[in-house]
């Protein structure tokens, strides 16, 4: 009798435990939810890896086939200079009697940079690159530009007053637009790649 007790009394726990385990994962299964999609994109986008690309200006061509050349000296104009960029961009520096005009262009697009003095100082544009379908691609632009005292001449003449850098998003991200006063501001270059890397991560309006 004894024996049949202890039996009764052990096959009366294991069904409280099997119990117990169906219980607990009925309850898991009906409190989880898949995530909110908007939540889901920003995780994707917080995964993405950044990174930054860089365009030497001091290693540039010509900004004009040979024939284009030929007939911009013929009429005096000034030919502008080409240094290869990122994701068909290309940075272009146009001249005028006494400034230097940078863009970012690619085909019909022309993103203005910044007007310049004759002699620009600039060494570098730098690009901020995300990760898509496994390729880097570029999402904006960060180039140091110089502000002048101007002159008489030249607007872009005279002693250099002040240095910052700007911040460009490309297309799909004309958002991303801000400029980032070198003097005062600790890490410049950091601040600015923050600002991009946080435009990139915005919703596009």
């Amino acid at each position: 009798m004894r024996i049949t007790i202890r039996l009764t009394t052990i096959a009366l726990v294991v069904l409280s435990l099997v119990g117990s385990n169906n219980s607990s994962t009925s309850s898991a299964g009906g409190s989880f939810a898949p995530a909110p999609i908007g939540l889901s994109s920003v995780t994707a986008q917080g995964a993405t890896k950044l990174s930054s690309a860089y365009t030497a200006l001091t290693k540039c061509g010509s900004g004009m086939t040979k024939k284009e050349e030929k007939e911009a000296e013929e009429q005096g104009q000034d030919i502008p200079t080409r240094c290869k960029g990122y994701g068909g961009y290309d940075i272009y520096i146009y001249y005028s009697a006494c400034s230097s005009i940078f863009t970012a262009t690619r085909g019909e697009e022309s993103i203005s940079l910044a007007m310049q003095a004759v002699g620009w100082k600039q060494k570098a544009v730098e690009w901020r690159m995300a990760q898509v379908d496994g390729k880097a691609k570029p999402f904006a632009l960060i180039m140091r530009v110089y502000e002048y005292g101007g002159s008489t001449e030249c607007a872009t003449g005279g002693k250099i007053t002040g240095e910052s850098l700007i911040v460009k998003g490309l297309k799909g991200y004309e958002h991303i637009d801000a400029t980032v006063q070198v003097k005062g501001t600790p890490n410049a270059n950091l601040k600015a790649r923050e600002i991009a890397d946080k435009g990139f991560a915005q919703p596009k309006p």
